[in-house]
């Protein structure tokens, strides 16, 4: 007995969203019951496609284009999730005529009321050191169905305004490897999501820094209130860092000029993440009162200078969270060039974590036993925290 065909067309096709859609169009051949129940699945996901040359474009533009008029022969004008992921085997075949029409593509899934969108590009060989990024269709800032969007390798273009970006339902924004003209055009981008929940950011860059926008005119209506999780890497932070105070959850890394004075206060931040300067680590920890868990990477670009390390000889000042909140520690690749400022971090979350219950590092190389050596004999003031190296 075939139970499973015997399922409604609804449970079918939500079935057939979790497989790719070029196997949702391959169950077609089972039986007579299935031949067009691929056509109602709402969600497309072109997965796992490389185009080595010009005939694999102009292949791939036919299949597309044929799915999407299939579907609606259907009857079927709405898409749930469109996932896209192409891999080019050179930078150049992007920008062929013959290419993937894209941009039609994404127009035609913002049409549909689409509400998960996530489009990854990418390149197998970078045989251009002026890489250009693939223009996004400027229209995806104003498609209000929108929940999560997720870009990597895109150009935004288009100059747009505070009224024209909005996101009214987007909870999820994550942008890598993403090329602005304008600084400004970013700040409005976050500033039309009112209701974002979760931001990943890597690897953005910027024709311009310039901000020509008074930042609080910008934040004043939404402020990103709704942010709890935040994923910043190799992105200016001036600015914009102030709109997330309200986070959780934060992993972050600072890039050399972004200025020291733009930590916010994180009034309900219990985990951070920070790749950052050790013997700044304390100046940190002053803005999260309530941090439970951190994960320190040293900033393997800084430099353990002597004057630093001085001024932590005789340092006092300990952070609330040390004294109240401050459970799991976790110290990454401690190197032997600067060693000596890294263990005097150790120590002093050591000596001044009143409720640690577990402090874990993690050494590049053999060093785990000098280290253990040096550590196990440090006051704790936790008498229940658990010292392990790796």
């Amino acid at each position: 007995m075939d139970r499973i065909g015997a399922l409604p067309d609804e449970i079918l096709t939500h079935i057939l969203s979790f497989i790719p859609t070029t196997q949702a169009i391959a169950t077609s051949i089972l039986s007579k019951r299935w031949i067009h129940l691929w056509r109602h699945v709402p969600l497309l996901r072109l997965s796992d496609t490389k185009l080595k040359n010009l005939a694999d474009n102009h292949r791939f533009n036919e299949f597309v284009y044929t799915l999407l008029l299939s579907r609606e022969a259907a009857g079927n004008h709405s898409i749930n999730t469109f996932f896209l992921d192409i891999e080019y085997f050179y930078a150049k075949l992007a920008f062929r005529p013959s290419n993937p029409n894209i941009t039609n593509w994404i127009d035609y899934a913002v049409d549909c009321d689409v509400q998960h969108l996530d489009l990854y590009l990418d390149v197998l060989r970078d045989d251009d050191k002026h890489l250009k990024f693939p223009r996004l269709p400027v229209n995806v800032f104003n498609c209000k169905t929108l929940v999560s969007l997720k870009l990597h390798w895109f150009h935004v273009e288009e100059c747009f305004s505070v009224e024209f970006v909005d996101f009214p339902s987007l909870k999820v924004l994550h942008l890598k490897e993403i090329y602005f003209d304008e600084y400004e055009e970013f700040v409005l981008l976050l500033a039309g999501c009112p209701v974002l929940e979760d931001l990943h950011v890597c690897d953005v860059n910027f024709g311009c820094l310039k901000i020509l926008l008074e930042f609080d005119n910008v934040f004043k209506s939404s402020c990103l209130r709704s942010l709890t999780r935040a994923y910043v890497r190799g992105c200016c932070c001036d600015f914009w860092l102030k709109a997330l105070s309200n986070l959780k959850f934060l992993s972050i890394d600072f890039l050399k000029g972004d200025r020291h004075d733009i930590f916010p206060t994180f009034h309900n931040l219990t985990h951070l993440e920070l790749n950052y300067d050790w013997y700044r680590v304390v100046e940190v920890l002053q803005h999260c009162p309530k941090l439970q868990k951190l994960d320190f990477h040293q900033n393997l670009a800084s430099r353990s200078d002597e004057c630093f390390i001085e001024n932590w000889a005789d340092l006092e000042f300990v952070p609330k969270c040390l004294s109240l909140n401050l459970t799991t520690c976790t110290l990454w690749g401690f190197l032997r060039t600067t060693l000596q400022g890294e263990l005097m971090v150790a120590r002093y979350i050591l000596k001044n974590a009143a409720v640690l219950q577990t402090m874990k590092i993690w050494c590049i190389g053999e060093q785990s036993l000098e280290l253990e050596i040096n550590l196990s004999s440090c006051p704790r003031a936790s008498a229940t925290c658990q010292l392990s190296f790796n």
